[in-house]
């Protein structure tokens, strides 16, 4: 099956939504990660289930990703949606440098996509609009 645009894009909103309530909730997250499944379902993926109770980012955001990378070379998901609060390349232009970065892939498809955001009010997000960057692909390798 061919993923659709509304697909991927209902992947991503449900991605940045989740990302925006933590944020506004707690004022960072770890990263997560999240799918599109081969019945057309969206499904969070969990952060780390590792030992450490406070584990570092960079290992929440590897084990997601390789999590990510198994299941789409394996073909139990048709796309998928890494997430992390990240900063925004100085190349980009963006309106701030804090972003939810999104990479979201599914086959012959792979971004980047960075989404802005700054405190608005208290406990608010402001979101900008998105910053897209072509990628090469991860999860679904030509």
């Amino acid at each position: 099956m061919a993923v659709t645009q509304d697909q991927l894009e209902k992947l991503f909103g449900f991605a940045v939504e989740f990302a925006q309530d933590m944020l506004q909730k707690n004022g960072e997250f770890y990263p997560f990660g999240a799918t599109l499944g081969l019945d057309g379902q969206i499904a969070a993926e969990g952060g780390y289930d590792g030992d450490d109770d406070h584990p570092s980012t960079q290992d929440v955001y590897v084990a997601v990703s390789d999590r990510l990378a198994a299941a789409g070379a394996d073909g139990r998901i048709h796309a998928a949606a890494l997430v992390a609060n990240a900063t925004v390349p100085d190349a980009l232009e963006a309106p701030t440098r804090d972003a939810i970065r999104v990479r979201l892939e599914a086959e012959g498809f792979a971004r980047f996509i960075y989404v802005p955001y700054e405190p608005s009010s208290e406990q608010a997000i402001r979101l900008h609009d998105p910053v897209l960057v072509d990628i090469d692909p991860a999860f679904f390798p030509a």
